[in-house]
C-alpha cells in the first residue's frame, strides 16, 4: 500500500496546485486582465470623441460600433446628480465612463464590448489538471517503472543461471522493495537448498561406497578362498542388510522431506511411547526402557505411523549408548506436549549438539546412518513441533520432541 499512496499523494497534491492555481488565474488575474483592456478601449474612443468637430450622434454612433463600444445616450436636462444608475459626473467606474460633450445637450455612457471566453476558466482548469496528472503519473511511475523493470531483468538472469544475481535494494519499504527483499531471500534459500543437495548426494555416495566396497572385497576374498564361502556370504549379507536399511532411511527421509499431504488424526503419545519402547526393547534386553506419563489419555494431531517412526529413532538412539536403562517422560504443557528420551550413557559429544539434526551427522562410535534425527527434526517440522538436544547434569543425553495439542 505504500507505493499505492505515494503515487495517490503525488495526484492528489498536483490536483489541488492546479484547482488553485487556475482559480487564482481564473478569478483574479484574467479579470484584472480583462478590465484594463476595457478602460483602455474605453478610454481611447472617449479621447477620439473628445477631439472630433462638432461630432453628430450618427457619427459618434459609428465610431462606437466600429471600436466595439457600447452607448447610452441621455439628455443633460434628464441626468439627476448622482441619481441611482449613473456614476458622478467626470469620474470613471470601473470600465463605464459618463462622457459629456462640451456644446451638447446630451452625455454618453460608455462602455466596451469585449466578449471574452466565459468557458475559458473551465477549460483552463480542464486542461490544468489532464497536463498536471499526466505529469504526475510520469513522474510517479517512472522510479516505479525502472524498478520493476530492474527485478525483471534480475529474475531473468538467475532463471538463465546466473545465481549471484540480485535485487539492489534501496532504503525504501513499498511493495517493490518488499517484492525484491522476498526475490532476494528466495535466491538464497535456492541456493542453500543446492548446495545441501550437493552435499547430500555427495554424503549418500560415500555412504553407499563402504558397505559396496567391503561386498566386492568379501567377493574376491570367497574367489580366492572357497572354503571360507559361509564366513564371506555371512559378512555379504551383514552389509547388504546395511544398504538396505541406509536406502529406506534415505527414501524415508525424502519422502517425508517432500510430501506436501498432511495425515491429521488424534495420537495417543502414551500409546506411541509404549509401541516404540517395546519394538526397540527387543532389539536389546539388556537396556530397561521405562515410559512415565504424568496423563496418560493425552493426544495430539498427527500421522500415528510418522509419530511413533520419530519416537523410535530417538529410542533406537537412546538405547545404542545407554549402560543400563532408558527413560521416557511424557509432560504437557498449556499448548503443547513433550516427549523426553534421556539415556544413562556418555552423552553428546562437545559440539555435536549443533549440528546432530543434519543428515549423515554422527556422533563418536556410532554404527547408524546418520538419518535418525534428520527424520525426527522433518517429521516435528511437519507437525509444527521441534526438537531440542541437550546433556544432563548427572550423565546421559536427552533428546526432547515437543508437539502442538489439538
Amino acid at each position: 500500500m505504500k507505493l499505492y499512496w505515494k503515487i495517490y499523494l503525488v495526484l492528489a497534491l498536483t490536483t489541488l496546485v492546479t484547482i488553485t492555481a487556475t482559480s487564482w488565474i481564473s478569478f483574479s488575474i484574467l479579470p484584472a486582465r480583462f478590465e484594463k483592456q476595457r478602460i483602455e478601449l474605453v478610454e481611447s474612443f472617449s479621447n477620439i470623441v473628445m477631439n472630433m468637430q462638432n461630432p453628430t450622434r450618427p457619427e459618434i454612433e459609428a465610431l462606437a460600433d466600429s471600436m466595439n463600444i457600447g452607448l447610452r445616450f441621455i439628455r443633460n436636462s434628464q441626468r439627476p446628480q448622482g441619481g441611482h444608475g449613473f456614476p458622478p459626473e467626470e469620474r470613471e467606474w470601473r470600465s463605464v465612463q459618463l462622457i459629456h460633450l462640451p456644446g451638447k445637450d446630451f452625455s454618453m455612457l460608455a462602455v466596451a464590448k469585449i466578449n471574452h471566453m466565459r468557458l475559458l476558466p473551465l477549460i483552463m482548469l480542464i486542461s490544468g489538471l489532464f497536463l498536471s496528472q499526466a505529469l504526475a503519473l510520469a513522474l510517479g511511475l517512472r522510479p516505479v517503472f525502472v524498478r520493476v523493470s530492474t527485478l525483471n531483468r534480475v529474475t531473468s538472469e538467475f532463471g538463465k543461471g546466473k545465481l549471484t544475481a540480485r535485487y539492489p535494494l534501496s532504503t525504501g519499504k513499498d511493495e517493490i522493495e518488499q517484492l525484491g527483499t522476498s526475490f532476494n531471500v528466495m535466491a538464497e534459500k535456492i541456493i542453500s537448498l543446492l548446495d545441501s543437495h550437493n552435499e547430500l548426494l555427495n554424503t549418500v555416495a560415500h555412504e553407499l561406497r563402504t558397505p559396496m566396497a567391503r561386498l566386492s572385497f568379501a567377493l574376491e576374498l570367497a574367489k580366492e578362498k572357497p572354503k571360507d564361502l559361509k564366513e564371506k556370504l555371512g559378512l555379504m549379507e551383514k552389509d547388504l542388510f546395511e544398504l538396505d536399511r541406509l536406502v529406506s532411511e534415505l527414501l524415508e527421509f525424502n519422502r517425508i522431506s517432500s510430501t506436501s499431504t498432511v495425515i491429521t488424526e488424534e495420537v495417543s503419545i502414551y500409546s506411541v511411547c509404549l509401541a516404540a519402547a517395546s519394538g526397540e526393547n527387543v532389539l536389546d534386553p539388556s537396556v530397561k526402557i521405562n515410559v512415565i506419563a504424568e496423563k496418560k489419555d493425552s493426544t495430539v494431531p498427527g500421522d500415528y505411523r510418522l509419530l511413533q517412526r520419530a519416537i523410535s529413532n530417538l529410542i533406537r538412539n537412546a538405547v545404542r549408548h545407554a549402560s543400563t536403562c532408558v527413560n521416557i517422560h511424557i509432560t504437557q504443557g498449556q499448548n503443547t506436549i513433550s516427549v523426553s528420551v534421556s539415556d544413562d550413557g556418555s552423552g553428546f559429544s562437545e559440539g555435536f549438539i549443533n549440528k546432530a539434526v543434519k543428515p549423515f551427522v554422527k556422533g563418536q562410535n556410532s554404527t547408524g546412518s546418520g538419518l535418525g534425527l534428520a527424520i525426527v527434526t522433518r517429521i516435528a517440522e511437519k507437525y509444527h513441533g521441534s526438537l531440542s538436544l541437550t546433556n544432563q547434569k548427572n550423565s546421559g543425553a536427552k533428546v526432547t520432541l515437543s508437539l502442538p495439542l489439538a
